[in-house]
């Protein structure tokens, strides 16, 4: 009865060891990066607040060709350093800092929105928003600000001075609040802190959308909530940022839409208010700041897009190819 006990003990630990050196060897393996986005983006929490809204796949130029049926849209194959091979996505939508010419042989960094369903094919295809190439005279950054001017991904920290160039994508300049906003940084030198701190040469200002930046009206775009039309007063956009109608989007949620008219504020069941001209945005007793304070059109309540998301916790509220989207529907990368 000892040596069964005994073998069992030890048939137990071979057992167990064997399990740390498969997960030791999987921990070294390379895994691709189309599976590491499923792990990391198969999340209904938005992106500003538990993980990187954009990531860059990097590598060098090795081809490039149109997209059949796509006018004006490229296909280009890259390889990183280690190899790995991705197909980089360019449509007529894509943002080309300064405008460069792509050429074959160029390093270019090409960003993407983690939150966008991705094919999960091999090699990987990246639509890219924003595309660099390299330069080792500078160093370039595109994300999501937040109110400290950190990046979503904790990389890099902005202290913003007079000297620093800040304008719109057109080139005008921009005077506007930089948090929450989908910045293009350049800078030269950094500090090796966590996150490294910089004081930028140049920040370029996106739209909160990219079709915004090719003269798209997004007045005629349908807006879908929950994967339904609804009728609704057309959206707007004022300096880059998307406004929507407040009440029949929140309506088609559920939600008792009050307005008081004494406050010149709306209230959305018990937890969500907002006032007209005051950028706080109250949830959950938490005051939530967006990229515009909410305000009257045609005597109706307009709020930023993302209001859906970071106020009232939709997992999707975008647009997207003539679209406004608003749901709860599952990211799938």
């Amino acid at each position: 009865m000892k040596f069964k006990k005994l073998f069992a003990v030890i048939l137990s630990a071979v057992f167990i060891f064997s399990l740390g050196g498969t997960a030791l060897a999987l921990d070294q393996m390379s895994i691709p990066n189309e599976i590491i986005d499923e792990q990391e983006t198969n999340t209904s929490e938005p992106c500003e607040e538990l993980r990187i809204c954009y990531k860059a796949f990097t590598g060098v130029v090795k081809e490039i060709k149109d997209r059949e049926n796509n006018e004006g849209s490229k296909m280009i194959f890259v390889e990183n350093e280690e190899g790995a091979p991705a197909y980089v996505i360019i449509s007529h939508d894509t943002y080309i800092l300064e405008n460069a010419e792509i050429k074959i042989g160029d390093t270019i960094s090409a960003y993407y929105d983690t939150r966008k369903p991705m094919i999960m094919i091999y090699p990987p295809q990246y639509a890219a928003e924003v595309v660099v190439i390299e330069s080792p005279d500078r160093n370039v950054k595109f994300d999501i600000f937040d109110e400290n001017l950190t990046s979503s991904d904790n990389q890099l920290k902005l202290n913003i001075s007079d000297e620093t160039e800040i304008v719109f994508y057109d080139g005008t300049p921009y005077e506007g609040e930089l948090a929450g906003k989908r910045l293009v940084v350049i800078y030269t030198i950094s500090t090796k802190s966590i996150p490294a701190q910089t004081t930028p040469e140049k920040v370029i200002v996106l739209p909160d959308k990219i079709e915004d930046m090719v003269g798209y009206d997004v007045s005629s775009a349908e807006i879908i909530v929950e994967d339904k039309k609804i009728e609704a007063p057309p959206a707007y956009e004022k300096e880059g940022t998307v406004m929507v109608p407040l009440r029949a989007i929140a309506e088609a949620l559920g939600y008792e839409v009050l307005w008081h008219n004494e406050t010149q504020s709306v209230s959305l069941g018990q937890d969500i208010q907002l006032t007209i001209g005051k950028n706080e945005y109250i949830a959950d007793k938490d005051i939530i700041k967006l990229e515009r304070a909410p305000e009257l059109c045609n005597e109706k309540t307009f709020v930023p897009l993302s209001f859906f998301r970071k106020v009232v916790k939709m997992n999707n509220a975008y647009l997207f190819e003539g679209q406004i989207v608003i749901d709860n529907n599952e990211v799938m990368e």
